[in-house]
């Protein structure tokens, strides 16, 4: 299969898909190299600083001898001259003068405090360029790692929908946020840093040789000598730390797959496997560990050991020079020092080494993802410049080509055309070549052979940011954005960059005036998917801040009236009970037993209103309302019948306790309920003041609250109405002439619970507040308040029919010219897919549509029906919504 191109026409605009640090060439291998090509001339800049650096520090090399000579000097009787330098080579190499000062006469203690001055000017010095070296490297780091994160988040951008994952989505993350950081660090020291200890140690070195060419030698020897055997440990680290990273990522690759088929672990039980597979792994990297921390205790002990036995050989050596006569106190004072300077820039040295496994380990990672070639050309999502280019909505198909992964043919000399603003159909066997059609038009397959013309422009050349504008697909695997209802529509209008809503979406450009205006055409675009219900339920669902929306809360609470005079109609039209008011004289039998005695429930607290009645703050005025020990009795009763349900207290954990117990409880009540009878300890006393709180007689059916006892849950609510807060939780009470915050906005408007026992009674109460709403105009306020729910996790919690509708809704909210819808309605019955298709089809007249159907769908609402089979078309249909003058053309194989 050819698939598309690999150079289009306009290959200056269309790059090859190749991605590196710059755009001539792929990327190079060595770590060293992608750092030089991203930014050499900072590295130039950082290289002038460096050896800006180095004379300050060979004269502050210089000063410890001139210092101990001029000092010695004077006290033999010589006159000392301060700044009296002379720098030079050794006799042995020629004795040239590189710097002559004379300087000028001063006192002893002059000489010494002078000198002493200069040594700290010269450390100042040092300091400033070493912070000015220092702060150039981090910023340089930044710049190089955010560039490469930037490159890394652009090529996954641009994947191709036939590239396959090379890791999951966390994985990818984790290696942009993680493994590749590594790399910032070392970026700014990559040649810096080894410039820099290689300047200090050459400067000690010369200085070193200066004074004495057999001290030099020495120096020269040693450094010799390090280098072999930092060759040696560079060998060995490097072979021991790519075996340390990748068995920590096959570690990490086995962790997710366990975590990917956790389902079929537990349907099969295949847990031992699991942990056998990851207990091996993890034993294999701790040995990698070890190994690594074990040569790594073998580097320290050698470098401590090229550190202290030169030093001692300097000393040794130095000090019989000294005594001959072949040097002076002050030359072996400064060659000492001298020498103590190396052992720090090697250590740099080794370091950086070490430094530079690393980054080349997570560079190669990296490059792994940057050097694909199964990407879009680069700039492809960029609008080309001047005018946008015209899109007339039509699709043009020539000898189409599809071949999948696996190499089987999916669809083999397909051609037809759609004339712009036509609903045409594709049918025929599932694996007839329908799907491949829509996916190819939909830009979800993008190898294939053949011409593909979408709008007048060719699919394989047009850019992704020209053809995203017009054409959308519905498909079967409905991607649900984790976040709120309006997080997931607006996604489809999010095309500038920007952090504020009104910064990501041109409005203007919409024809809309305000967010409010988008609001609406959100809910249009949600009713027009067919989740029109949804969006009610999800708004009549919200917790309403009536500060923060006062003027609505107003209008919930006006209409308490009329929704309770049309809940009353209906009940005694049909003679059901449908809801039970809230009344402050009536026991509520749908509100908890705490709540019926609160009649409140806690503020901001998910606990519920059972959790405040052992508080410090409320269990004295129970006990003083003679309520406490009856609650503890009742909590009693309740955990031993749920006892003897379960068999027993050891299986409490085995039944459902219809919230009277939660997971963290089980364990002290399973203690508790082998011995139900016995004096309850204080923290037992509080759970049976739970347990009794929780209890709601219609949905727990024990038989435990009659009228003796609704009685006196409402003497107790008599004595507790002047609570306003319970240790330091405030309560919201249920009052009927203003808006409580903590009840939804559907328990407002009834201001009373829905009679859960009544079959329909939900979908029937529902319904009358739609109504309700409709006529006071609410409605719209209503379903606007439904965007700002979280729609979960990956949209768990909606069906896999509203998760389809919501990925419909998403492309009506684009508006294209052309619409491809797949398989994104699969999961509704034939008859709701036919009634939803019909309504998308009339509010896209004039645009074109793409439907692939099933075989029982109604064909009447098509102008084309194209029916493939074997992967090619089998023949076209007239449909019966053909407009005069229409034309249709199409050739099989």
């Amino acid at each position: 299969m050819s698939g598309v191109p690999s150079t289009p026409p306009d290959s200056k605009t269309h790059a090859p898909a190749r991605q590196g640090a710059a755009s001539d060439g792929a990327l190079p291998r060595d770590v060293l190299g992608y750092l030089w090509r991203a930014a050499p001339a900072s590295h130039i800049k950082l290289f002038a600083l460096v050896l800006m650096l180095l004379p300050f520090n060979y004269a502050s090399l210089e000063l410890p001898r001139l210092i101990v000579n001029g000092v010695t000097d004077a006290i033999g009787g010589t006159v000392p001259r301060l700044l009296e330098l002379d720098i030079g080579l050794p006799d042995a190499l020629g004795g040239f003068v590189l710097f002559r000062s004379k300087g000028f006469e001063v006192s002893a203690f002059g000489l010494l405090a002078g000198l002493a001055l200069v040594l700290f000017a010269l450390q100042l010095i040092q300091q400033h360029i070493t912070r000015l070296i220092e702060m150039a490297k981090a910023r340089l780091g930044e710049r190089i790692i955010v560039g490469l994160r930037r490159q890394l988040f652009d090529v996954i951008q641009r994947l191709r929908p036939e590239a396959p994952m090379k890791s999951k989505a966390l994985e990818v993350g984790n290696m942009m946020r993680f493994e590749v950081g590594p790399i910032s660090p070392f970026a700014g020291m990559a040649f810096a840093q080894p410039l820099k200890s290689a300047g200090l140690i050459g400067s000690a070195t010369l200085l070193i040789f200066t004074q004495n060419a057999v001290l030099g030698g020495f120096a020269i020897g040693i450094l010799l000598l390090n280098y072999v055997l930092l060759g040696i440990q560079r060998a060995d680290n490097a072979r021991k730390l790519q075996v340390y990273q990748r068995e920590a990522v096959a570690l990490g690759k086995r962790v997710m797959a366990g975590i990917d088929r956790l389902p079929l672990v537990h349907g099969f039980a295949t847990s031992p496997f699991e942990r056998g597979a990851v207990d091996h792994r993890l034993g294999v990297v701790s040995e990698a560990s070890l190994d690594l921390k074990r040569q790594n205790f073998t580097d320290r002990v050698l470098n401590l050991l090229m550190s202290d036995v030169p030093t001692l050989v300097f000393y040794s050596v130095g000090g019989w020079l000294a005594l001959s006569g072949a040097i002076n106190i002050g030359q072996l004072v400064a060659v000492v020092a001298a020498y103590g300077q190396i052992p720090e820039p090697l250590k740099e040295l080794i370091d950086w080494d070490e430094k530079r496994l690393i980054a080349q380990v997570r560079y190669d990672f990296a490059r792994y993802y940057l050097e694909t070639r199964e990407v879009w050309p680069e700039h492809s999502q960029e609008m080309p410049p001047g005018p946008e280019p015209a899109f007339d909505g039509s699709i043009k198909v020539a000898d189409l080509g599809v071949v999948d992964p696996a190499g089987s043919l999916l669809l083999e000399g397909v051609s037809f055309e759609v004339p712009p603003g036509t609903a045409v159909a594709l049918k025929g066997p599932d694996a007839g070549g329908k799907h491949a059609v829509a996916r190819v038009c939909g830009r979800a397959i993008s190898l294939y052979s053949g011409t593909v013309r979408m709008g007048g422009h060719d699919l394989a050349h047009v850019r992704e940011a020209v053809v995203g504008r017009h054409v959308a697909y519905a498909g079967g695997d409905p991607i649900v954005i984790t976040g709120t209802l309006r997080t997931n529509l607006l996604f489809a209008l999010e095309r500038r960059p920007g952090r504020a809503l009104t910064d990501a979406i041109d409005l203007a450009a919409l024809g809309l005036a305000d967010e409010a205006a988008l609001d609406r055409k959100a809910l249009a675009a949600l009713a027009g998917a067919g989740l029109g219900d949804l969006v009610v339920r999800l708004g009549l669902e919200r917790r309403l801040d009536p500060d923060q929306a006062p003027a609505l809360a107003e209008r919930i609470v006006s209409l308490r009236a009329a929704v309770t005079d049309a809940v009353a109609q209906r009940q005694a039209q049909s003679g059901r009970v449908l809801i039970e008011p809230f009344r402050f004289a009536a026991f509520n039998r749908w509100m908890t037993l705490a709540e019926n005695i609160l009649f409140a429930t806690p503020l901001n607290d998910t606990r519920g209103a059972a959790s405040l009645l052992a508080e410090p703050g409320l269990l004295p005025l129970l006990e003083k309302a003679g309520l406490a020990s009856d609650l503890i009795a009742l909590g009693r009763s309740a955990l031993r019948i749920l006892s003897e349900l379960a068999g027993g207290p050891e299986d409490l954990a085995g039944i459902d306790t219809k919230g009277l117990l939660r997971a963290e409880e089980m364990g002290e009540a399973r203690a508790l309920a082998t011995r139900i009878d016995d004096d309850p300890s204080p923290d037992e006393r509080a759970l049976l003041l739970r347990i009794a709180g929780r209890y709601c007689e219609p949905r727990h059916r024990f038989g435990l609250i009659d009228e003796d006892w609704q009685e006196r849950a409402l003497a107790g609510r008599a004595q507790l109405a002047h609570l306003k807060d319970v240790s330091g939780i405030a309560l919201a009470r249920y009052q009927p002439d203003s808006y409580c915050r903590a009840l939804t906005v559907r328990d407002n408007l009834l201001f009373g619970r829905i009679a859960a026992d009544r079959a329909g009674a939900a979908a029937m109460v529902d319904e009358i507040v739609r109504e309700c709403l409709a006529l006071d105009a609410l409605i719209g306020q209503v379903e606007r308040l439904s965007l700002d729910v979280a729609v979960g996790e990956g949209g768990l919690p909606l069906s896999a029919a509203e998760r389809g509708k919501l990925t419909l809704a998403r492309c009506l909210l684009a508006d294209p010219a052309i619409l491809v819808i797949d398989d994104a309605l699969v999961p509704l019955s034939p008859a709701e897919q036919s009634h939803l298709i019909g309504s998308v089809l009339a509010g896209r007249t004039g645009r074109t549509t793409l439907v692939v159907l099933d075989a029982g769908e109604p064909l009447n609402l098509f102008a084309q029906v194209i029916v493939l089979a074997h992967g090619q078309v089998e023949r076209v249909e007239a449909g019966a919504a053909l407009e005069p003058g229409a034309g249709l053309a199409a050739t099989g194989a």
